[in-house]
């Protein structure tokens, strides 16, 4: 099950806005809810054995965000990495809480920061349930890519697993919109905040409505929601992730 939505206006839009919310600045430890940097710990040869590495290039890079889904009693290692040749950009899409997510999309040349969950088996199902099972993302495995870890069991990695957006990228001029809240080198096209990337969204799809207006309506409507995501996907870049393979959805 998803986790829980607050209730107040003021809160729901907070929480809207923030995406992808409060990142760490290195690779961390989830622990109690909290982060705690790796490289204050003590080595533990085995912190990462037998987890599934699962780029996070949206919200769950946030520790915020996995609390929300994990809970206090997970312990989770996350790595801060550097993913070539793709950026993050904005899925074509609004969340159920009102929020632009964020997609990876082929960028030959540009180097953007991404974080790695090492998930357990029970980690992982549980991440499946927060973000499968819909009409948005799919699991798959990323092959032959070039992913430096600055913390982690290897220091390389050619190969590791993500979720996608089957509903394209957020465009502008034809072509995606990055992620202004992460950091890449190389970057060619534009790259916009959350309250922008948002703001974009109401003046082609809202109508008359106030950017708080469309938010609201998006998280309670569930049936709008799904009205504006399709709105959304007519001018939408096709998500392009060639070392990407399909696993669940």
């Amino acid at each position: 099950m998803p986790w829980p939505l607050p209730s107040e206006e003021a809160a729901l839009l907070a929480l809207a806005k923030a995406y992808p919310f409060d990142i760490f600045p290195e690779s961390y430890l989830l622990r109690g809810g909290q982060a705690m940097a790796l490289r204050a710990l003590p080595a533990a040869p085995d912190r990462f054995a037998g987890r599934v590495p699962v780029i996070a290039h949206g919200s769950n890079r946030s520790p915020v965000q996995l609390a929300r889904k994990f809970g206090d009693a997970a312990e989770i290692p996350v790595s801060r990495a550097w993913l070539h040749d793709y950026d993050v950009v904005y899925s074509a899409h609004v969340t159920r809480y009102g929020s632009i997510a964020a997609n990876v999309h082929h960028a030959p040349g540009v180097v953007v920061e991404v974080f790695v969950t090492w998930l357990d088996d029970g980690q992982l199902r549980r991440m499946h349930e927060t973000e499968l099972g819909g009409e948005v993302y799919v699991y798959g495995r990323m092959a032959g890519i070039e992913l430096e870890l600055e913390a982690g069991p290897a220091r390389r990695l050619s190969d590791a697993f993500v979720y996608l957006s089957r509903r394209g990228c957020l465009a502008m001029d034809q072509r995606p919109v990055a992620l202004a809240e992460v950091t890449a080198r190389q970057r060619g096209h534009a790259a916009l905040p959350q309250v922008q990337a948002q703001d974009v969204v109401r003046a082609r799809h809202g109508g008359d409505a106030s950017l708080d207006t469309l938010i609201l309506r998006a998280i309670r409507d569930p049936a709008f929601r799904r009205a504006l995501i399709d709105s959304m996907g007519e001018g939408a870049v096709p998500t392009a992730v060639p070392h990407f393979t399909e696993l669940h959805r």
